[in-house]
């Protein structure tokens, strides 16, 4: 599953800012675009992972982007004024981002050439582009797309501050991003991704009334080529 460019409104582009003080680090100005008009912008405090940490969303119709202007935080934007409207604090030992996910997807509506009901699934993406023509499927059907619509949950990327072998993933729950607060779990368990996007390591289904909202998530591991044990990264 690719990132759809065509279901995010609004976008990023960071130019670097060499520090002007030796010894302390670089920064990024992250610029803000909708479509192609710039509408604002801000400084992340560090120089890598500035634009996979700004991430668009929609919500009761409205427009906001996770962010990491500090990069032991994610705070929420509200769009298109680009204000900040609340969560994460800086946190010396916080939970630094390098990517944020929140994925967005259709409603699709199909009927079968035969009786019976409606048929609801939900397309994600890349799979949810004009582009992919539901007609071609091998089962005739006929078939209604709703309008993109984003989850209210986002993944996040990252590590706890000197713990970068890997990133680990980590879940917000964005019911309530409309009043700035953000809640943040380890849902999954301590889940070390492999190095590949969000959108290429995580892949959503729902198939109703079987079964609901899914995840299939690639992940990194380590294990002993002569005895097959998997290796916990703490014990070496």
């Amino acid at each position: 599953m690719m990132k759809s460019i065509q279901a995010r409104r609004f976008q990023a582009r960071a130019t670097p800012i060499p520090s002007a003080t030796p010894g302390t680090m670089d920064s990024s100005l992250v610029t803000i675009f909708d479509g192609d008009v710039e509408i604002g912008n801000y400084q992340r405090n560090y120089p890598s992972f500035a634009e996979t940490t700004f991430e668009p969303f929609e919500q009761g119709g409205e427009w906001y982007a996770l962010y990491s202007p500090d990069y032991t935080l994610t705070r929420i934007m509200k769009l298109p004024e680009c204000r900040d409207i609340g969560s994460e604090d800086h946190h010396s030992n916080g939970f630094c981002p390098v990517e944020l996910f929140v994925p967005r997807y259709r409603m699709v509506t199909a009927m079968q050439p035969f009786p019976g009901p409606e048929r609801e699934s939900l397309w994600f993406e890349s799979d949810g582009e004009e582009r992919r023509d539901p007609s071609s499927s091998s089962v005739r059907s006929s078939f209604s797309l709703g309008p993109w619509r984003s989850l209210d949950i986002g993944f996040v990327a990252g590590c706890h501050w000197g713990d970068d072998s890997s990133w680990k993933l980590e879940v917000f729950d964005l019911s309530r991003a409309a009043d700035g607060v953000l809640h943040r779990t380890a849902r999954f368990g301590h889940l070390q991704l492999g190095k590949l996007p969000l959108a290429d390591a995580i892949r959503l289904n729902r198939f109703l009334p079987y079964y609901e909202l899914r995840a299939t998530i690639i992940q990194q591991q380590r294990w002993d080529v002569r005895t097959g044990a998997l290796i916990d990264q703490y014990d070496e």
